[in-house]
């Protein structure tokens, strides 16, 4: 019996999958005062970091943290013998000029389809036993030149498998 590969990499490609599917570009929110976001900004989906094509919403999907543990002291190590636990950590920053609100509503608008998309199917494909979203802190800060703010957010997507 062939002792079993580890279900990240398809965890992991699955995700980034689904999210190109699912995520939606920004479409300018109403806030009672007239219309602010940019429905103008381009989306980029990719795997760990942007290329040199870098628009105002990138959600990239990128490094895993991985921990194994024996899932069982009695049999050969062949077949669900180890578990494995680990993060896929997807990653949200959004460029919204000097609009800081409008910054932090698509920052949360993304993760919010991001922790979507892993609700629709916790199994990923069937990679994982189960997934499912973890902490994580939204910010909102200048950029390092001061011309503009940017949202950013990074979600672990804690997975479980017996391999």
């Amino acid at each position: 019996m062939a002792i079993p590969i580890s279900s990240a990499p398809a965890a992991r490609l699955w995700l980034f999958h689904a999210l190109v599917a699912a995520l939606l570009p920004d479409t300018a929110l109403v806030d009672g005062q007239g219309y602010y976001g940019d429905p103008q900004a381009s989306l980029l989906v990719c795997l760990d970091e942007p290329g040199t094509y870098q628009p105002a919403d990138i959600v990239s999907v990128g490094k895993v943290t991985r921990d194994i543990e024996t899932s069982s002291m009695v049999g050969s190590g062949g077949a669900g013998w180890l578990a494995e636990r680990y993060s896929i950590h997807v990653t949200i920053e959004i460029a919204r000029g000097d609009d800081a609100q409008s910054a932090f509503e698509r920052t949360f608008a993304l993760l919010d389809q991001t922790i979507n998309v892993v609700r629709a199917d916790p199994t990923l494909g069937g990679a994982v036993l189960w997934a499912r979203p973890q902490a994580h802190d939204v910010e909102v800060m200048w950029t390092s030149d001061h011309t503009g703010r940017v949202g950013q957010v990074e979600i672990p997507i804690s997975c479980y498998q017996r391999i």
